[in-house]
């Protein structure tokens, strides 16, 4: 109590996290050339913490109430278990993709890159890399208004921040994302976020400035 306590973030490292050609990604991780492609990344997809149940409902219910959703659009998913929420979006004829899950740091950044649109429905979090990882390459993400998700969507601007366990909010986000908002705006904004919060320097600068407050602080008391 009373004292100061200054957070610092994670770093990224934006030379493998980067944007890159979107059709040459996704050839390479076999994704659809044409369309949209929405993501989804877990370490384990099914952990119920990550949310899946939520996006599965956000991503029928874009289905149902939009024919060019469900013609234009498939999911790709990265992760354990992926097979375990497959049949959930067959029914709906939504196309799934299971991306190769490996530890392969350029892989994830391809598949990152790939998407048009990262979506974390985290019931609980952090800080999550994953939403670092996919701003770094310019691909907006929408997560709920939990943790420290809100402190890295700007909502509406690099993304969207849907009300906390609320499935319609959600596929809202998504489909504003998708087809409301300015692309290039987007990623213009997720691209200065990065590197205004979360690359290497900006990171190292604010240890250099606590550093450098706390030898000020001690002098003076000495």
């Amino acid at each position: 109590s009373g004292e100061k306590v200054v957070s610092i973030p994670n770093t990224i490292d934006t030379h493998i996290f980067c944007p890159k050609d979107r059709a040459a990604a996704r050839l390479q991780m076999g994704l659809p050339e044409k369309g949209r492609i929405v993501l989804f990344v877990s370490q384990k997809v099914t952990n119920e913490r990550k949310g899946a149940a939520y996006f599965i409902e956000a991503i029928n219910r874009l289905a149902d109430a939009n024919p060019e959703f469900k013609a234009e659009t498939a999911v790709a998913i990265l992760g354990a278990s992926a097979d375990e929420i497959a049949e959930p979006h067959s029914r709906h004829g939504i196309e799934l993709r299971k991306c190769p899950h490996d530890h392969n740091a350029q892989q994830i950044a391809s598949v990152y890159n790939a998407a048009d649109v990262y979506v974390l429905p985290s019931l609980e979090d952090n800080l999550p890399n994953t939403i670092m990882e996919s701003m770094a390459c310019g691909v907006p993400s929408v997560g709920f208004r939990v943790g420290g998700i809100p402190e890295m969507i700007d909502h509406k601007r690099n993304g969207y921040v849907a009300n906390f366990k609320d499935a319609a909010d959600l596929a809202e986000g998504i489909r504003w994302t998708l087809y409301e908002a300015d692309p290039k705006e987007l990623t213009a904004n997720c691209l200065h976020k990065v590197a205004m919060s979360y690359s290497q320097q900006s990171v190292a600068m604010k240890y250099i400035e606590v550093y450098n407050e706390t030898a000020a602080m001690k002098k003076y008391i000495i």
